[in-house]
């Protein structure tokens, strides 16, 4: 059977001055995320103006390879990229089932709390 491949895709907006460092700092988290087990591909891409637009995509051979990665201490380096918008956020996890948003994240990342656990 061929693994169905998973998305996260991250679209947001930072003040101009700020979109250099951002994506600077994405692609210093794409080092380590190109290499981890079901990684099939990462992008950082950066929309100039007035407010800087910072898109993110990562893409996983299965969807347990993505819930590994929103597992991982590192995706929360990932999230406090994202406090810095101007305005929240657009954050779509594509999986075989559908497309979800931030819920995914948050139901993935509370499984952790209730197992005491970490990756």
């Amino acid at each position: 059977m061929v693994p169905t491949a998973a998305r996260m895709t991250i679209e947001w907006f930072v003040p101009a001055g700020q979109a250099r460092p951002i994506t600077m700092a994405l692609h210093s988290l794409m080092d380590e995320t190109r290499i981890a087990h079901g990684c099939v591909g990462c992008s950082v891409s950066m929309g100039l103006g007035e407010q800087g637009t910072v898109r993110y995509v990562e893409e996983w051979e299965t969807e347990d390879d993505l819930r590994r990665r929103v597992r991982c201490t590192s995706f929360m380096q990932l999230v406090a990229l994202m406090d810095v918008a101007i305005q929240a956020p657009h954050v779509e996890f594509a999986l075989p089932n559908g497309r979800r948003g931030l819920d995914f994240a948050e139901e993935v990342r509370g499984a952790i709390s209730s197992n005491n656990s970490e990756v």
